[in-house]
């Protein structure tokens, strides 16, 4: 199934199509910038997306390149105008890093996403009152408190097309670590053996007598945005923040972590598993 665009997955196909061209020719950013009389600072800003491709520029590029073909200059073109427009995530680009915005889009976009959680709870499985433990403990102010379980909320909202698939594996740890009170921790379980039951989730548990794996060093998110091969977005999470591999550095990655994931799956309980886990847990919070 191929997921329908968004600004940010049309930008970076256009721009990867872009950069494979003058690949193709061997060219360097400064000799396309010199032929075009551009500086190579702006062909950089162009190809690193930091800057938008205008219809004209991207014509000459692609003149240069020896894209002539009108039904290919139609499509890039039609992906540059795509990814002029606004997406939700735009609304937040003033509170948030500019490679985390990114990544809303692209998640948005994805057709299928794989997470592995060590220590917490996924995002797209979290109640608000997880968020907001979650994020008060941290050097947020209330008013980003609410912003973030505004906007991890509005992220959740893919969870209700059943044509998107989701495969989730966290830590038996997980399940035992109280983020929020013993009321929000319940509301969290709960919700968490809920989700299990739809669909389009799978969510498996990696058994304390699991032992050992070298993908368990740490938490990651693996994004499939379209149905062509190796069309990977992986963020791992790391003490100074999450680390994002797109592109080439992205598919090499990505194949590598889906290789990691598929073992941790062989390794977690099953998922027909997961709600009599969840519901021993909540009976010994009962207990509690």
């Amino acid at each position: 199934m191929t997921r329908a665009e968004t600004s940010v997955n049309s930008q970076r196909r256009l721009l990867a199509a872009v950069r494979e061209a003058r690949d193709a020719l061997s060219l360097t950013q400064k000799e396309v910038a010199e032929a075009l009389d551009w500086s190579v600072s702006k062909l950089t800003r162009i190809e690193s997306g930091t800057v938008g491709l205008s219809t004209t520029d991207l014509k000459a590029l692609l003149l240069h390149y020896g894209i002539t073909d009108r039904d290919r200059v139609e499509n890039y073109v039609r992906l540059a105008k795509e990814s002029k427009k606004p997406g939700w995530w735009d609304e937040y680009r003033h509170l948030f890093k500019p490679d985390f915005v990114r990544f809303l889009g692209l998640e948005d976009s994805a057709v299928l996403i794989r997470q592995f959680h060590l220590l917490l709870v996924p995002g797209l499985l979290q109640v608000p009152e997880y968020i907001r433990s979650l994020m008060s403990a941290g050097a947020n102010t209330p008013d980003e408190v609410e912003r973030g379980i505004e906007v991890r909320l509005i992220r959740q909202g893919r969870l209700r097309n059943e044509e998107l698939e989701h495969f989730f594996i966290i830590d038996e740890s997980v399940l035992y670590r109280r983020v929020a009170d013993v009321a929000g921790w319940r509301k969290q379980l709960t919700h968490l053996r809920d989700m299990a039951k739809r669909p389009n989730v799978t969510l498996q548990i990696l058994p304390f007598k699991a032992g050992y794996f070298p993908g368990m060093r740490s938490s990651f998110q693996l994004l499939e945005l379209s149905d062509q091969e190796n069309d990977y977005y992986l963020t791992v999470e790391q003490p100074s923040g999450d680390v994002y591999f797109d592109e080439a550095s992205g598919a090499a990655q990505g194949a590598e972590h889906l290789k990691i994931f598929f073992q941790l799956e062989d390794a977690a309980l099953p998922p027909e598993e997961t709600p009599r886990v969840i519901d021993e847990v909540l009976a010994k919070l009962e207990e509690a």
